[in-house]
C-alpha cells in the first residue's frame, strides 16, 4: 500500500510543477544536457525504488 501512496504523491508534484518544469526546460539559456539529467535522476529514483522493494512484495 506504501506505493500507491508515494505514486499519487509523484502524480500530484507533476501536475503541480509541470508549467515551471516546462518552462524551465524549454528556456534557451538552459545547457543542453539539462533534460538528461532530469531523465537520470527519474531512473536513479526508479531504480532505488525498486531496490528497496522486497521481492515477496506482489
Amino acid at each position: 500500500m506504501y506505493i500507491y501512496r508515494l505514486v499519487f504523491l509523484l502524480v500530484l508534484a507533476i501536475y503541480i510543477f509541470s508549467p515551471n518544469i516546462l518552462d524551465w526546460w524549454t528556456s534557451p539559456g538552459n545547457a543542453w544536457y539539462s533534460p538528461y539529467i532530469i531523465w537520470a535522476g527519474l531512473i536513479a529514483i526508479g531504480f532505488w525504488l525498486e531496490w528497496r522493494r522486497d521481492p515477496n512484495e506482489f
